[in-house]
């Protein structure tokens, strides 16, 4: 067990949790604004292989900064950090204009648009594991990921509209505006008593955290969670096409069940049990990836989705709130963060790029019964030493 105190903390933490989770709105939204980036990318005529590799910088340079940004944490505070990742992110939403061709100052927009994104990240996730007591974990956790599933579902719709009535340089407006927004919310006068300005004593280490088992069982489990959810955001839509359903309505389905289980059980979280949550919800997760080839009858889709959906549901808070208490002392929370963040972004470069090979070399039928059986591994790690604090 974490020797952190796993006792409530006596100061006050929901006004900050909420205010971070308004920023986590924000910055996810802009997020979601460049999902619509493809479509740029192939107006200008860029090839889908040219297009894969644009879109992969961002994610790529989020995982090799993120080490550097939890060491950044460590030694400046969130605050600092979360403040320099939105400014980051502004400019590079501001970069956007002008590219008319894919060349290094589009590939340059790309990776300092993913540092920035790997700054807030590993110094939100980190004030949230500081601020909120250790038995809330889970629950706060769960109202993220409900947060980003909502600005991941309403934002794109918002882009179309912009594209289409203004075109793309207004995306790349409004994916500036809403982080200028956040932005302005860091320098409101709740902002000192909402996130830690300074740093933590001693320094961070990676080498003892990744020295431990419980650590590297958490990775492990959560980088075969993200490469079934990856798989599923990128392959989902050519299988439905395949069997003649619409693309989007499976992945519709199973996030608007998430969403409301996070909402409505995320309490359930601490309650019960990270890791008692985590081994239902692989079971849950890695049957409705399997039943997906089975879709094109009605009572399979309904099954599928809903499997998944409940999965994907706990899978992520619990996880996240299982890292943070990997940390046995607060100056690791940011290492800790970061790592768990971290691989998070792995698993979704290998979701495409692992997976897209593995479909090729057999098929999506096949890549989908084999993801889904990796889950099963993930289930067999939630039975492995890996340290949870203890459910209220």
């Amino acid at each position: 067990m974490s020797s952190i105190s796993s006792e409530d903390s006596p100061r006050p933490w929901i006004g900050p949790f909420i205010f971070l989770n308004i920023l986590m709105f924000l910055v996810f939204s802009n997020i979601a604004f460049f999902y619509l980036y493809p479509l740029y990318l192939q107006a200008i005529g860029s090839s889908k292989t040219t297009i894969g590799w644009v879109m992969g910088l961002m994610p790529i340079s989020t995982v090799v900064s993120r080490p550097f940004m939890g060491k950044l944490v460590a030694r400046r505070g969130e605050q600092w950090v979360i403040l320099l990742g939105l400014i980051i992110i502004f400019f590079s939403s501001l970069g956007y204009h002008g590219l008319q061709r894919v060349a290094w100052p589009m590939m340059l927009v790309r990776v300092a648009h993913g540092i920035g994104f790997s700054a807030f990240i590993s110094a939100s996730y980190t004030a949230v594991a500081q601020w909120v007591p250790p038995k809330r974990r889970g629950q706060a956790y769960s109202y993220i990921g409900a947060t980003i599933l909502a600005a991941v579902a309403l934002i794109p719709l918002a882009g179309e509209q912009l594209i289409k009535g203004f075109g793309y340089p207004a995306l790349f407006n409004g994916a500036a505006a809403v982080v200028f927004l956040a932005g302005l919310l860091t320098f409101t006068p709740a902002t000192s008593r909402s996130i830690a300005s300074g740093g933590y004593e001693g320094s961070l280490r990676y080498g003892p955290l990744l020295g431990r088992r419980s650590v590297c069982l958490l990775l492990a489990a959560i980088l075969l969670f993200v490469q079934g959810h990856a798989t599923v955001l990128n392959f989902i839509a050519l299988q439905a096409t395949r069997l003649g359903l619409p693309p989007g309505f499976y992945f519709a389905v199973a996030a608007s069940l998430a969403f409301i289980l996070r909402l409505v059980a995320g309490s359930f979280i601490d309650r019960y049990g990270k890791k008692r949550f985590m081994k239902s919800s692989y079971l849950f997760f890695g049957i409705g990836i399997c039943s997906i080839p089975y879709i094109s009858y009605p009572p399979a889709f309904y099954i599928s989705t809903l499997l998944y959906g409940a999965g994907l549901a706990f899978l992520f808070p619990a996880a996240i709130a299982l890292a943070a208490d990997q940390a046995e002392k607060p100056e690791e929370l940011p290492g800790m963060m970061s790592l768990a963040t971290a691989v998070f972004d792995l698993g979704f470069i290998s979701g495409s790029v692992i997976s897209g090979w593995f479909a090729d070399l057999f098929s999506l039928d096949i890549l989908f019964i084999s993801v889904g059986a990796l889950s099963f591994v993930g289930f067999l790690l939630m039975f492995t030493p890996i340290n949870e604090t203890s459910p209220t």
